[in-house]
């Protein structure tokens, strides 16, 4: 019985596909609807392999609190500024406005030191008590000029690069603090003080 049935399940395989090897067309068409299983197999393999691959890759988006720093923080510089307000810039460094100091004022003097940069500079220096009378200094690339300010005045330095037109200001100075000494204009923040950017409009 066993020897029988085993005979049976031998035979099968030939007696199910006899027909089909019967004529050249049954071939085809079994040999195209083999193909075109394979050809499924292989579009749904590859399509899911590339899903994982896909989701191995992607970013992952993490919620980051933070301080906007000010660099991205204040408008577009603007360009370069070629003359002012329609006055080409001094030859020298000099004073674009002098404020006017009362009688007996103790004046004292410092440097603003703008040697290392390759871009010409416009100076505004303001008195944290009478900021309406800035005194205004042009100050060529790699130049310097020596300024006379109240020594028993607090003053906020304000600095355009008149290449790129960006504006930065200082923290509030004292002219005591440097008489005698250069102060250097590094805007990049490497110098002895500390330059934060600012708006245009802040200048």
């Amino acid at each position: 019985m066993l020897l029988r049935i085993a005979n049976w399940l031998f035979q099968l395989p030939g007696r199910l596909l006899a027909p089909i090897f019967r004529n050249r067309l049954t071939i085809l068409i079994f040999f195209m609807l083999i193909a075109a299983g394979i050809f499924a197999a292989k579009r749904h393999l590859y399509a899911q392999q590339h899903e994982e691959r896909a989701a191995l890759v992607a970013p992952k988006h993490y919620l980051i609190q933070r301080e906007i720093p000010l660099r991205e923080a204040r408008e577009h510089c603007g360009g370069p500024l070629h003359d002012n307000q329609g006055q080409p810039w001094p030859a020298a460094a000099g004073y674009l406005h002098q404020p006017e100091w009362q009688t007996g004022s103790s004046l004292r003097e410092f440097t603003l030191d703008n040697r290392h940069n390759a871009f010409a500079v416009l100076v505004k220096l303001e008195n944290a008590l009478a900021p309406r009378q800035p005194a205004e200094v042009f100050i060529p690339a790699a130049g310097s000029f020596t300024v006379k300010m109240d020594a028993a005045g607090e003053y906020v330095m304000k600095v355009k690069n008149l290449t790129s037109g960006c504006s930065f200001r200082s923290a509030t100075l004292s002219v005591a603090d440097h008489q005698g000494g250069p102060l250097p204009l590094r805007l990049s923040g490497e110098g002895s003080e500390p330059y934060h950017p600012i708006n245009d409009n802040e200048y």
